[in-house]
Protein backbone atom coordinates (compact mmCIF):
# COMPACT_ATOMS: atom_id res chain seq x y z
CA UNK A 1 0.00 0.00 0.00
CA UNK A 2 1.40 3.21 -0.70
CA UNK A 3 -0.68 6.23 1.03
CA UNK A 4 0.93 9.55 2.28
CA UNK A 5 -1.22 10.58 5.10
CA UNK A 6 0.06 8.46 8.30
CA UNK A 7 -3.86 8.08 9.90
CA UNK A 8 -5.44 7.45 6.34
CA UNK A 9 -2.56 4.45 6.04
CA UNK A 10 -3.32 3.11 9.57
CA UNK A 11 -6.72 3.25 8.71
CA UNK A 12 -6.79 0.97 5.57
CA UNK A 13 -4.12 -0.94 6.88
CA UNK A 14 -6.63 -2.16 10.08
CA UNK A 15 -9.27 -2.62 8.04
CA UNK A 16 -7.43 -5.07 5.29
CA UNK A 17 -5.15 -6.80 8.55
CA UNK A 18 -8.85 -7.35 9.73
CA UNK A 19 -9.81 -8.94 7.17
CA UNK A 20 -6.66 -11.20 7.61
CA UNK A 21 -4.86 -9.47 4.54
CA UNK A 22 -0.61 -9.01 4.77
CA UNK A 23 -0.49 -5.45 3.93
CA UNK A 24 3.10 -3.04 3.87
CA UNK A 25 2.32 0.08 3.82
CA UNK A 26 4.92 2.58 1.94
CA UNK A 27 4.99 6.65 2.72
CA UNK A 28 4.87 7.65 -1.14
CA UNK A 29 5.59 6.01 -4.28
CA UNK A 30 9.08 5.53 -4.38
CA UNK A 31 9.07 3.63 -0.97
CA UNK A 32 6.31 1.41 -1.97
CA UNK A 33 8.53 0.55 -5.60
CA UNK A 34 11.41 -0.62 -2.73
CA UNK A 35 9.11 -2.47 -0.87
CA UNK A 36 7.62 -4.44 -4.11
CA UNK A 37 11.51 -4.89 -4.97
CA UNK A 38 11.73 -6.43 -1.98
CA UNK A 39 8.83 -8.62 -1.62
CA UNK A 40 6.45 -8.92 -4.31
CA UNK A 41 2.49 -8.24 -3.41
CA UNK A 42 -0.78 -9.74 -4.92
CA UNK A 43 -2.03 -6.20 -4.97
CA UNK A 44 -1.33 -2.61 -4.95
CA UNK A 45 -3.54 -0.18 -2.70
CA UNK A 46 -2.80 3.07 -3.41
CA UNK A 47 -3.19 6.96 -3.21
CA UNK A 48 -3.15 9.12 -6.06
CA UNK A 49 -2.23 12.58 -4.67
CA UNK A 50 1.64 11.55 -3.41
CA UNK A 51 4.75 13.56 -2.93
CA UNK A 52 7.29 12.51 -5.86
CA UNK A 53 5.11 10.10 -7.48
CA UNK A 54 1.54 10.20 -8.21
CA UNK A 55 -0.28 6.80 -8.14
CA UNK A 56 -0.58 6.15 -12.06
CA UNK A 57 3.04 6.65 -12.15
CA UNK A 58 3.28 4.18 -9.42
CA UNK A 59 1.20 1.57 -11.26
CA UNK A 60 2.76 1.69 -14.27
CA UNK A 61 6.62 1.67 -12.61
CA UNK A 62 4.84 -1.71 -10.44
CA UNK A 63 3.55 -3.12 -13.59
CA UNK A 64 6.77 -2.49 -15.69
CA UNK A 65 8.12 -5.40 -13.00
CA UNK A 66 4.94 -7.37 -12.73
CA UNK A 67 2.34 -7.23 -15.92
CA UNK A 68 -1.40 -7.33 -14.68
CA UNK A 69 -1.00 -6.31 -11.29
CA UNK A 70 -3.75 -5.80 -9.60
CA UNK A 71 -4.75 -2.23 -8.40
CA UNK A 72 -6.89 -0.07 -6.15
CA UNK A 73 -6.81 3.66 -6.32
CA UNK A 74 -8.38 5.38 -3.04
CA UNK A 75 -8.42 9.13 -3.26
CA UNK A 76 -10.43 12.19 -1.93
CA UNK A 77 -10.52 12.87 -5.68
CA UNK A 78 -11.99 9.77 -6.76
CA UNK A 79 -14.51 11.28 -8.72
CA UNK A 80 -12.38 13.78 -10.87
CA UNK A 81 -9.79 10.98 -11.86
CA UNK A 82 -9.58 9.52 -15.52
CA UNK A 83 -7.33 6.66 -15.12
CA UNK A 84 -6.68 4.57 -18.41
CA UNK A 85 -4.88 1.93 -17.17
CA UNK A 86 -6.79 -1.67 -17.96
CA UNK A 87 -7.64 -3.15 -14.25
CA UNK A 88 -7.35 0.15 -12.13
CA UNK A 89 -10.38 0.70 -9.60
CA UNK A 90 -10.79 3.67 -8.06
CA UNK A 91 -12.15 3.91 -4.44
CA UNK A 92 -13.43 7.41 -2.77
CA UNK A 93 -11.86 8.38 0.71
CA UNK A 94 -13.40 7.95 2.85
CA UNK A 95 -13.73 4.59 2.33
CA UNK A 96 -15.84 1.99 4.19
CA UNK A 97 -14.00 -0.99 6.09
CA UNK A 98 -16.58 -3.42 4.10
CA UNK A 99 -16.42 -1.26 0.89
CA UNK A 100 -12.46 -1.80 0.70
CA UNK A 101 -12.14 -5.40 1.56
CA UNK A 102 -15.16 -6.12 -1.28
CA UNK A 103 -12.89 -4.65 -3.80
CA UNK A 104 -9.83 -6.06 -3.13
CA UNK A 105 -11.30 -9.48 -2.74
CA UNK A 106 -12.77 -8.97 -6.06
CA UNK A 107 -9.45 -7.28 -7.63
CA UNK A 108 -7.77 -10.47 -6.34
CA UNK A 109 -10.19 -13.07 -7.31
CA UNK A 110 -10.04 -11.75 -11.13
CA UNK A 111 -6.34 -11.69 -11.25
CA UNK A 112 -6.65 -15.33 -9.62
CA UNK A 113 -8.94 -16.25 -12.71
CA UNK A 114 -7.12 -15.06 -14.86
CA UNK A 115 -4.03 -16.50 -14.16
CA UNK A 116 -6.12 -19.94 -14.30
CA UNK A 117 -7.41 -19.32 -17.54
CA UNK A 118 -3.93 -17.86 -18.86
CA UNK A 119 -2.67 -20.13 -21.92
CA UNK A 120 1.13 -22.36 -21.01
CA UNK A 121 3.56 -21.24 -22.48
Amino acid sequence: MAEDDPAVSYILMRYLDKAGFAVRAAPDGRAALALFDAEPADLLVTDFRMPGMNGEELILALRARQPGLPALIVSAYGNELSVQIPGVRVLNKPVAADELVALVRDLLLDAETLALNKPAD
